[in-house]
């Protein structure tokens, strides 16, 4: 299966992807996710190039989210509730809280 540019998105993409997003601005969202605002400019940039697109409009009052950057900022925000619902589910069955339904396999 290709999968193009996602092999190169790390989790922390998605993440600074996901905080832009729901914030809408970016010295916001670094604070959110404990970073400073260099640091979320070069990893936004870094996203930039590996997507090949532009992901936010910037403007004084903040950043709004261009066509690509809602498709890969809706798709960045379901995968992290994903992970968060694995992560639940995982530390669940450890505890023996849940059996897992083997026929969604």
């Amino acid at each position: 299966m290709d999968i193009g540019f996602a092999r190169q998105l790390k989790l922390n993409h998605l993440r600074l992807i996901a905080a832009i997003a729901e914030q809408g601005q970016l010295g916001l969202a670094a604070a959110t996710l404990a970073i400073t605002q260099p640091a979320a400019s070069r990893m936004l940039s870094e996203i930039e190039r590996i997507v090949g697109s532009q992901l936010f409009e910037r403007h004084a009052k903040g950043m709004e989210l261009t066509l690509i950057g809602r498709a890969l900022a809706h798709r960045a925000h379901s995968m992290l509730l994903e992970l968060r619902d694995l992560a639940r589910d995982v530390e669940e069955l450890k505890r023996g809280k849940v059996e897992w339904p083997l026929s969604a396999l």
